[in-house]
């Protein structure tokens, strides 16, 4: 599991207030293009990643997107490499899932 959290976007005279944050998750810096882990914007500047692999990286970027749908440039790229060993116990986790529920095979 990767939490993720990161800081709301700032308005100004040029950009409108942040109504949510779409997550996008690669294995590789280059992957064209990067998935998107969640849905419908979260509300929120913090959510657990729950579908990664032990041993593997994910590369992820955020964006957040207006109440009119103007969703902004790419956050900085953040890597996390996911151990192999002992899970994080979910009922210590406090962020909700970056993914919806509901997309969840």
């Amino acid at each position: 599991m990767v939490i993720l959290s990161w800081t709301a976007s700032a308005s100004d005279s040029m950009h409108a207030d942040a109504a949510g944050y779409c997550i996008y998750r690669s294995t590789g810096r280059k992957d064209s293009p990067p998935e998107r882990v969640n849905r419908m914007p979260l509300p929120v500047t913090s959510c657990a990643d729950d579908v990664v692999e032990d041993g593997e990286k994910f590369y992820y970027v955020v964006r957040a997107i207006s109440a009119n749908g103007v969703i902004s440039v790419g956050s900085n790229t953040v890597l996390a490499r996911i151990p192999n060993g002992k899970p994080i116990n979910p009922a210590k986790i406090t962020a909700p899932l970056c993914r919806d529920s509901a997309d969840h095979k």
